[in-house]
């Protein structure tokens, strides 16, 4: 009897994070301002809700979450 084969790729239960609007000299310079001995986390179990500050809407992958911390929807109407 054949075996099955692995299901191969990322699981679906977990949801990437969202977009966000900054720039590339932002992102190096929050990571280089970071201590060298930081020691980073990750969460197993579910991982972090990201939700816009205004409507309180979840926020993930195709969808962009801005600097202010609101959705599209609610920074464009800003």
């Amino acid at each position: 009897m054949p075996r099955r084969k692995k299901e191969r790729g990322r699981p679906v239960t977990r949801r990437l994070p969202p977009r966000i609007d900054a720039t590339p000299e932002q992102l190096a310079q929050a990571m280089f301002s970071l201590p060298a001995n930081i020691r980073w986390r990750f969460e197993q179990d579910g991982g972090t809700e990201y939700r816009c500050a205004t409507c309180n809407r979840e926020v993930y992958y195709p969808e962009v979450l801005y600097n202010d911390g609101r959705c599209e929807e609610c920074h464009a109407q800003a």
